[in-house]
């Protein structure tokens, strides 16, 4: 049986979390390989002389991540496997980090594991595993478990005012792969697509890559330019009403009637409802489509900030293409497994889920106050954060004469790791440099830390 040592003290990290770095990064280097057994929950509580649910906690994080599988009477199995060029490129980034030290990590999708009440989401899983253990299908539908599509259904209508019926919802891992699912219900010959520019590169390649006719409309301040799109001959757009993800802003009830009333005499309107969640200071305005419920795509993600122990996306369908959909990918082979779709419809259900919502919505909203203060105190007038209460990061434009490459550069010889954003426009903009700072996983003190490091970098 194989045994393994870790320096908890060397982190303030949760234990659980330090577990599943540790395994991860094993795994990732190749010193744990595909087909290996990690030891059972009891012998790796005892080797590391913590708790077993500290241990079981790591553990199903891994398995969520697709590290590890928890195979029947013989325990938890590595799965992952890096082909030789992965395994070059962690050699090459590992290099890189041991040659400079951060302190600070702004990395935008990090998240504070710590508060998810794991002891709740395992009792309801436990609990479905028990129910179905002689009858438990893996495979399930393709669209998605019926009970997590009539869950979201209600949840989208009391949250979001969505219109639509279980029927209507497809579920996914994640919204760009969901985007790829939708680009084959369209016709690449008759759609042409507006995009938000800047904007969620992710959803703007998948449309180039699979040869649409993709067309960069600019913002204005209130959303995306209503003269453009229509001068532009899109018939399809792609928007993120409740936070524009470059600029952060969340688009004003007037301009979702125009779009709502543009989407009437055109083809789709798709919107990505990013972050809808993270809205604190001004009430949360409805989805477009419950205006256009015929003519809306709506895609939507329970965000990794809240649900970090597995991928969940969602997309509702208008009639037009649900039958699109059931005649031209029958086969949809559907990448969330069934059982963590279930227990989160029993999440839901149960109310566990809108009690944890709060919670998180109070702390994150305590983070953005802190980066706001750290701002103000360590760089006034020097530099600015689109939008002033969504989401769990900053786009942070700098009135500095370097470019974004210099600005990140000069972060890291601070020992702070800021991420660049020039990816996200299709048309490069004539402005300052911005860079992207996530803080969802960072405490008061690292926050101000970081800032002012940044401050002492660059001014």
């Amino acid at each position: 049986m194989r045994e393994f040592t870790l320096d908890f003290s060397a982190s303030k990290k949760p234990i659980f979390h330090q577990l599943y770095t540790y395994f991860k990064n094993g795994i990732r280097e190749g010193r744990l390989r595909s087909g290996d057994y990690l030891p059972s929950l009891r012998s790796s509580a005892r080797s590391f002389g913590v708790s077993k649910n500290s241990v079981e906690n790591a553990y199903q994080l891994l398995i969520s991540e697709g590290y590890l599988r928890n195979i029947p009477k013989k325990g938890y199995c590595v799965t992952y496997e890096p082909d030789a060029s992965s395994r070059e490129v962690i050699r090459a980034e590992a290099a890189n980090i041991s040659e400079r030290t951060v302190a600070t990590d702004f990395r935008y999708g990090n998240i504070e594991l710590g508060t998810f009440p794991f002891r709740h989401w395992n009792k309801v899983r436990n609990l479905l595993v028990s129910q179905y253990q002689s009858r438990y299908a893996v495979e399930g539908t393709n669209q998605g478990e019926y009970p997590l599509r009539k869950e979201l259904s209600r949840l989208l209508y009391e949250s979001r005012g969505v219109l639509s019926t279980p029927d209507q919802i497809v579920v996914g891992a994640a919204p760009q792969q969901l985007v790829m699912l939708l680009s084959q219900l369209l016709d690449v010959k008759k759609h042409r697509i507006g995009v938000e520019n800047p904007g969620y590169d992710g959803a703007r390649n998948t449309f180039l890559n699979l040869g649409f006719r993709v067309h960069p409309i600019p913002l204005t301040g209130s959303g995306v330019s209503l003269r453009e799109l229509t001068g532009s001959g899109a018939n399809v757009m792609y928007v993120s009403p409740s936070q524009q993800f470059r600029n952060r802003m969340t688009m004003s009830a007037d301009k979702r009637t125009e779009l709502a009333d543009w989407a009437r005499s055109r083809e789709y309107l798709i919107e990505d409802d990013y972050e809808w969640e993270f809205k604190y200071e001004e009430g949360i305005l409805p989805a477009i489509q419950s205006m256009i419920p015929d003519k809306a795509v709506y895609i939507g993600r329970i965000s990794k900030a809240l649900l970090p122990v597995f991928n969940l996306s969602y997309m509702v369908l208008p009639s037009g293409l649900l039958s699109e959909f059931r005649s031209k990918v029958p086969e949809y082979d559907q990448p969330v497994s069934r059982l963590d779709q279930l227990t989160f419809a029993r999440y839901l259900s149960d109310g566990y889920w809108y009690k944890h919502l709060q919670q998180m919505r109070l702390l994150y909203e305590e983070k953005q106050r802190y980066f706001a203060e750290a701002l103000e105190r360590y760089m006034p007038g020097k530099a600015w954060a689109e939008g002033k209460d969504t989401g769990l990061h900053a786009f942070l434009t700098v009135r500095a004469d370097r470019s974004e490459d210099e600005l990140i550069e000069a972060a890291l010889e601070k020992g702070v790791r800021v991420y660049g954003t020039a990816r996200y426009w299709l048309r490069p903009g004539d402005e300052y440099p911005t860079v992207l700072l996530g803080y969802g996983a960072l405490g008061r003190e690292e926050i101000a830390a970081g800032v002012k490091a940044l401050a002492e970098a660059w001014f």
